[in-house]
């Protein structure tokens, strides 16, 4: 994910899942399931942090509001809040993911939509795709709020009426809380990603590797990209452990040199009971190569259009790779 820039104008998305095929409208999975009655009012708004959680915004606030009692004349809006959950990249290129409370005055065209009824489902066929719709209150004069249900259409999903009146609501943003770090600034300055999985230990376990010959590997002059990192303990041994990052940049040409030797003349790696406390991520022009620091210091070669190869590493390889 890449950081974005704070906008006036809030924009709709829609969350893709199982975008390729097509449903019959009425199949069960567009019917609504209004909630009836009326919205939920609450006394007064303090935040966004206060009237929801990182988890109901990011990930189930959504499809929530699909459900939702309709706004109805009883609630007189005059101003509407969104919650959202986004990555923001900060100055020196690192990135966080941020909550951000951002609020609108101008409401009517958004209220307009919101009081619309849900359409009838049709026989037309329906795409897969879940939409996403924002976490979404609105306040009357008063400072009372409510959530708004989002009208939906034939197909179950947020009419486009609603969509296009979010889509052009004049947002400011409030508030901007870091709740965690998504990528160091020193990961982007190294040109490594914050994680990744430790693939000689996945591969392993799985048996592969085991009777493969390497691909050729890259010339002495070739750009190679190290990047280090570190696996935390409740990771080790997982299906699939992830490693934070640790250190990185280019290799030099003469060490590079050195590990290509050291590479070259590993012999093949027996299976391992041990996990890597750390683990170093080669990027070639065209392949990886993993090796680990510790454990049972295996590497495996992914060069090239070769197959995958666990080979048996030296204490020559990892002081060239690890002893900085």
């Amino acid at each position: 994910m890449r950081g974005r820039a704070a906008a006036v104008v809030v924009g709709l998305a829609l969350a893709v899942g199982g975008c390729a095929g097509t449903a019959p409208a009425g199949d069960g999975l567009t019917e609504p399931r209004r909630s009836s009655g009326s919205p939920e009012v609450h006394p007064s708004w303090e935040s966004c942090g206060a009237a929801t959680s990182e988890t109901e915004v990011y990930l189930s606030g959504s499809q929530e509001a699909l459900l939702l009692p309709s706004l109805d004349e009883g609630f007189q809006p005059v101003a509407a809040v969104v919650c959202r959950v986004v990555p923001q990249r900060r100055p020196n290129g690192g990135e966080d993911l941020v909550a951000v409370e951002e609020r609108a005055d101008d409401v009517a065209a958004l209220v307009l939509s919101l009081r619309l009824p849900d359409q009838k489902s049709t026989e037309s066929a329906c795409t897969l795709e879940l939409p996403f719709v924002p976490w979404l209150a609105l306040l009357d004069a008063q400072g009372r709020w409510v959530r708004p249900g989002v009208p939906t259409d034939v197909c179950g999903k947020p009419r486009q009426e609603f969509r296009t009146a979010y889509d052009q609501l004049p947002a400011e943003r409030v508030t901007t809380r870091v709740l965690r770090e998504i990528e160091s600034d020193e990961a982007v300055a190294s040109g490594c990603s914050q994680q990744w999985a430790d693939m000689v230990w996945v591969t392993g376990q799985f048996g592969g590797g085991q009777d493969t010959t390497p691909g050729v590997l890259p010339a002495d002059d070739a750009d190679v990209r190290v990047c280090v990192y570190q696996v935390p303990e409740s990771e080790q041994g997982g299906g699939k452990p992830a490693g934070d990052f640790q250190s990185g940049g280019e290799l030099a040409a003469g060490k590079w040199t050195a590990v290509k030797r050291e590479l070259t003349a590993a012999g093949p790696a027996a299976a391992c009971p041990t996990p890597a406390s750390r683990f170093a991520v080669l990027h070639l022009p065209i392949g990886f190569v993993y090796v680990e620091a510790d454990g049972c210091r295996r590497a495996l070669v992914e060069a090239g259009t070769g197959p995958s190869a666990l080979r048996q590493g030296t204490a020559r390889l990892t002081s060239l790779l690890f002893d900085q």
